[in-house]
């Protein structure tokens, strides 16, 4: 399964926001995805903001703090609103 395929998967079962950490924790722990990476929670970020360009009216959302022009670590966190 991708990180993508699992953090949906996670999105939707939880129903609330999580951070990509968040997400990449539980999936590694659910034995969702496997990653031999150093920063599982880099590659799900980059998933997670490619889905949304591409699909920006779909159910996935992004809720940022309102802040500096770039987002600090775990201040972005994602939801699957249906």
């Amino acid at each position: 399964m991708s990180f993508l395929t699992a953090a949906i998967s996670i999105l939707k079962e939880t129903g609330r926001e999580m951070t990509a950490t968040e997400i990449a924790r539980v999936a590694i722990e659910r034995g969702l995805v496997e990653s031999s990476g150093k920063t599982p929670e880099a590659t799900l970020t980059a998933q997670l903001y490619v889905r949304l360009r591409d699909h920006p009216q779909g159910p996935l959302r992004k809720i940022a703090e309102p802040g500096p022009l770039r987002a600090r670590r775990d201040s972005v966190r994602w939801a699957w609103r249906e």
